[in-house]
């Protein structure tokens, strides 16, 4: 607890190390993601080691696809980490030592967190089975490590679109080792969440219940070349999938289709929401038919049924805020306050691990509101720890 808070920390994360690799499959094993450092490393700052993936080094800071991710440097020792460290030492960064996991987390007061996948793997390949080998080896390894530290630990399991019977096969491996939800990125590379071939993936995902994540990441090919910069990553190749995604999701009838979808977007921020909202709703009437000069629009009968604002207003649509969000409180009007959750996203080095401490201390919030944003909320999306 934190100054008397119960803490459900709806985004934290296992950081990318080779324990994730060690059950891919025969095929796959020589492919795996491996550390490298660079040895010329004039001009690349911290980016001097990183991970080999398909002959691309991951992270790197110029050029296109630049994003910031955490390195070898992190988490091996050979590489740099200090295995001296106490706090957010190796095994807590990597998942490797559950138990240091709980010690960061008693030091920060948190009770529980819901783990995710680094952003990284939102574009480690084109390759839709070996990229589904990844994923179900990261979730076989975190369910294995959240196993041991039951239950303060929850996870989300990673879900392989682009190879529809190995999304099906890791959907029902997920459900069976104790995954409290599903995660996907704001596209599944160029098709957008609502691709007509992903269809048969979503009608079993309805059957299973489970809340949908969809987390920042780096996963539109066309946007990632826009970037030049670890800048350019976040703010374009990184944060505005998050657009994408709900426009699939919610502009493109998914929440009419499956009427008990739950639906988490984590780690965008959450102001973004305010302008597709009032964009979608402008356009929504024209679009259906209400043309000032009379005009029919093809495709209206596949647009969503009900208002936009209708939609973030029903219960399922949860958002992880910033902590220092400026307009939290409107945040709270648009969605409700019954569905905006807290989020640390440690060990990730974005200054959110007193994130809770920020919450507490802002005045603009009720004490009412502030319990269920780092708490309640939480277990209404994913349930009781």
């Amino acid at each position: 607890m934190l100054q008397g808070y119960r803490i459900f920390d709806a985004d934290a994360h296992g950081s990318i190390n080779p324990g994730m690799w060690k059950d891919l499959p025969e095929a796959y094993r020589a492919r795996r993601p491996r550390p490298i450092t660079v040895h010329d490393d004039s001009g690349l700052a911290n980016y001097t080691a990183g991970w080999l993936v398909e002959g691309v080094l991951e992270p790197h800071a110029p050029g296109p696809g630049a994003q910031q991710a955490n390195t070898p440097h992190n988490v091996l020792e050979e590489f740099g980490a200090d295995p001296r460290r106490e706090h957010c030492s190796i095994g807590s960064m990597t998942l490797a030592d559950p138990a240091a996991r709980l010690r960061d987390m008693d030091r920060m007061g948190f009770d529980f967190q819901m783990l995710f996948p680094s952003t990284l793997y939102a574009h480690m390949t084109t390759d839709p089975r070996f990229e589904a080998a990844l994923y179900r080896a990261y979730n076989r390894y975190v369910a294995s490590q959240c196993h041991v530290a039951a239950p303060r630990l929850k996870w989300s399991g990673l879900l392989p679109l682009g190879d529809q019977p190995q999304a099906l096969a890791a959907l029902e491996e997920m459900q069976a080792l104790g995954a409290r939800a599903a995660v996907v990125f704001g596209t599944a590379g160029e098709r957008l969440l609502s691709d007509p071939s992903f269809t048969p993936i979503w009608d079993e995902f309805a059957r299973a219940k489970l809340p949908l994540c969809v987390h920042m990441g780096m996963s539109y090919p066309p946007l990632a070349q826009l970037g030049r910069s670890i800048y350019d990553g976040h703010v374009i190749g990184m944060s505005l999938p998050a657009q994408l995604a709900f426009m699939a999701i919610v502009g493109h009838g998914m929440l009419d289709r499956y009427p008990e979808l739950k639906v988490a977007f984590l780690e965008f921020g959450a102001e973004w929401i305010f302008y597709m909202v009032s964009r979608m709703d402008h356009y929504l009437p024209l679009d259906r038919g209400a043309h000032p000069f009379g005009l029919s629009m093809p495709n209206a009968a596949q647009l969503p049924r009900s208002t936009i604002r209708d939609y973030v207003k029903s219960g399922r649509i949860f958002m992880a805020a910033e902590a220092d969000d400026t307009m939290l409180s409107q945040l709270f009007e648009l969605i409700g306050e019954d569905h905006v959750l807290f989020s640390s996203d440690f060990p990730h080095g974005e200054g959110r691990e007193n994130a809770a401490l920020e919450i507490l201390e802002r005045k603009d919030i009720s004490e009412a509101a502030k319990k269920k944003l780092l708490y309640d909320n939480t277990v209404r999306l994913f349930g009781d720890p």
